[in-house]
């Protein structure tokens, strides 16, 4: 008996697979016109990547903090000065002196060091940023392909059954007009096949909706039209333990960069403000032009008298709360990680030993219990409401396993954003 539901099973698939082959969406996707964008997952991430606004305005912000980082460092502009004095004498004319001087202010005290340590450390922050889109975008849209995989898929197993339906209300119209079966056995043939095609709607509505996702995702036009899909990705037959996860978390995760990067810059924000009590020196060099009696040149020295304390332990206290801030985010984070992770690995355990029962043994059964009641029903030995039930609970449990399977790969794909990675 087990290897005979299991081969009507094959059988089925193997129908379904030529259904899918033969049908209008399979042959136009041959035909250079349709779109081939939606096939598959990996042309949609790629797309996503060099389409979505959010990851493009995530680069421009690591790029724009790259170029504030390469001038962190540099002096600030030097002071042109020009001073003219006239002294007043008893006799004769009077005397002009005119003073021509350039001023430079030089950090000192590692201070300069300092400042491009804060700017490259908000450089890796923003690179860890940008990271992070890119890897909720690709769990997005891995999501948004789940779904729309199993809504395609799904109406074709809806289509299958309202195949079925309708020749067997035909049947059952047959047979009450040759005094074989009753009115209530059409009418019921005839309600389940709309039954069907209400099915058919829904999900059409699902695949729809899912699409205009993607496309939302990949900035196009919500109705634009994608590829039929060749199928979702397989869950992996088994997966890393959660140790093994957290440590890859630990390792790859843009969110834990980022953080790490931004108690880094805090860090040194709070050393450059310790320094601001060690004054800065200015140099000056210039020409003195006399009407009366010879040139000469000037040489200054000059530094900043730290009087103003308050100030400076204000910015100290700010640096200081920024550093504590930043190392308590990224402990929160940490944690979240960890919860999620754990999260997101028992939810795809769950859907893998779900998917295996449904393919090893419920759906076996249940096809091999719809076969064996359309049989007793075409001997006249069955009744047509057991048939329908028996195909009604196939039906049910072929879409439940398409649903655990979108729950997997959204668990999957939260996985790999966790980790920073493909498991």
């Amino acid at each position: 008996m087990t290897r005979y539901t299991h081969a009507r099973t094959a059988s089925a698939v193997t129908a379904l697979a030529l259904l899918l082959a033969f049908s209008p969406h399979a042959q136009a996707a041959s035909d250079p016109d349709t779109p081939t964008l939606g096939a598959d997952l990996d042309g949609l991430l790629d797309a996503g990547r060099h389409l979505n606004p959010s990851l493009q305005a995530a680069a421009l912000e690591t790029a724009a903090m790259d170029a504030e980082a390469s001038a962190a460092d540099a002096l600030e502009d030097p002071t042109f000065r020009v001073n003219s004095d006239e002294v007043d004498r008893t006799s004769g004319p009077r005397l002009n002196k005119t003073y021509i001087t350039v001023e430079q202010e030089f950090p000192l005290w590692g201070k300069r060091d300092l400042r491009r340590s804060v700017a490259l450390a908000a450089v890796d922050a923003a690179r860890g940023r940008e990271r992070a889109v890119g890897l909720e975008l690709e769990e997005r849209i891995k999501g948004a392909y789940a779904l729309y995989a199993a809504a395609s898929a799904a109406l074709a197993i809806n289509g299958d059954v309202g195949h079925l339906d309708r020749q067997m209300a035909r049947n059952a119209a047959d047979r009450y007009a040759h005094g074989l079966g009753s009115q209530g056995d059409a009418l019921t043939a005839t309600a389940e096949a709309a039954r069907t095609e209400v099915e058919a709607a829904r999900l059409m509505a699902d695949r729809t909706a899912a699409t205009a996702r993607l496309n939302t995702l990949l900035a196009r036009p919500a109705d634009m039209p994608l590829a039929p899909p060749t199928g979702a990705r397989p869950l992996p037959a088994s997966n890393p333990p959660l140790p093994v996860l957290a440590d890859r978390a630990q390792a790859d995760n843009p969110r834990l960069a980022a953080g790490l990067a931004e108690v880094r810059g805090a860090e040194e924000e709070r050393r450059l403000a310790a320094k601001a009590w060690y004054p800065d020196l200015t140099l000056g060099v210039g020409a003195i032009q006399r009407d009366n009696g010879p040139s000469g040149y000037t040489a200054t020295i000059g530094f900043k008298i730290p009087l103003q304390a308050e100030p400076k332990r204000a910015k100290e206290r700010q640096a200081a709360t920024k550093a504590n801030a930043s190392r308590q985010s990224l402990a929160a984070t940490a944690a979240d990680i960890e919860g999620d992770l754990a999260e997101a690995l028992a939810a795809l355990n769950a859907a893998r030993q779900q998917a295996g029962i449904y393919r090893a043994q419920l759906l076996p059964d249940l096809g091999g219990a719809h076969e064996a009641a359309l049989a007793a029903y075409g001997r006249g030995q069955g009744s047509l409401a057991a048939v329908l039930e028996a195909e009604h609970r196939l039906h049910q449990a072929r879409l439940d396993l398409l649903r655990i399977e979108v729950e997997g790969q959204k668990a999957l794909a939260a996985l790999e954003r966790l980790v920073g990675g493909p498991l």
